[in-house]
């Protein structure tokens, strides 16, 4: 793996230093040209959770990739330039009840400065790095909290100005590389799981945020929110193409698929 290939894909421009400034710039830089999305998982196509195939599915084919790849990446990437990295699990859900199960996402904590959360796949709302243990601040179109919970949780929040806010919950204790194999296996190949029932792909820029969820986008910015339902595979790929600078014609394969859960799930 190449740093300099890595900052090329994602498209900084600078000298890399493990300083705040630079944290903050490399992780606008990924979540810019790096999308959240599933479509392997879609596709039924095996999803590692290594670094080094990660970075072959981001760097070298231009794809995205779900939390594991993608702040797996980060995770990496942080460490050549110099930062301290821990690597957190998160349960995601808003009431807190979803700790009693395995952790499903991966978060970062990066030493600089100050205890920093860092997330580059949660597809959300987070465009820099939040303080780690108390926050609330805007991050257009949403705003973002980390609140002290109870027993040593903490939550992190995104909320538009109308809509309930989304969330998961963490401590502050760092797991290991393979923590996350089960539960990556579990989602990928569980027919309740989400990640199996519907396409998702997320792109996230300064001050807007553009979401694919099966065959509808909505484009959440400064003007407002807008909608657009997708009517066929040639629709979705040009959609991937176009909104998410993703080139997989494979895709449109399981368009019946993706059309007849979504169907399901939203009439």
């Amino acid at each position: 793996m190449n740093l300099a290939r890595y900052l090329t894909r994602i498209r900084f421009i600078g000298t890399p230093r493990p300083d705040r400034a630079t944290l903050a710039a490399l992780m606008q830089a990924q979540l810019r040209s790096v999308p959240f999305e599933n479509l392997d998982q879609q596709l039924r196509i095996p999803v590692p959770t290594d670094v080094e195939s990660a970075y072959t599915k981001v760097v070298d084919n231009h794809r995205g990739g779900w939390c594991f790849e993608l702040n797996g990446l980060f995770r990496w990437a942080l460490t050549e330039i110099g930062f301290k990295v821990q690597t957190l699990a998160a349960h995601v859900g808003n009431n807190g009840e979803s700790r009693t199960a395995r952790a499903d996402h991966m978060v970062l904590r990066v030493d600089c400065d100050e205890p920093l959360l860092v997330d580059t796949g949660f597809g959300g709302s987070m465009i820099e790095p939040v303080p780690l243990l108390m926050a609330n601040t805007r991050q257009p179109p949403y705003t973002v909290s980390v609140t002290d919970e109870d027993n040593g949780w903490f939550r992190f929040s995104e909320q538009l100005a109308q809509g309930e806010p989304t969330s998961f919950d963490y401590r502050l204790d760092p797991v290991g590389d393979s923590y996350f194999d089960e539960i990556s296996k579990s989602l990928q190949t569980d027919e309740t799981s989400s990640f199996r029932r519907m396409l998702k792909a997320q792109r996230r820029t300064p001050d807007r945020h553009v979401i694919l969820r099966g065959c509808v986008k909505k484009t959440i910015g400064p003007q407002g929110t807008s909608e657009q339902v997708l009517s066929s595979g040639r629709a979705l790929v040009d959609c991937l193409h176009d909104d998410f600078g993703l080139d997989v014609p494979d895709i449109a394969s399981v368009w019946p698929t993706i059309a007849g859960r979504h169907e399901q799930l939203f009439g």
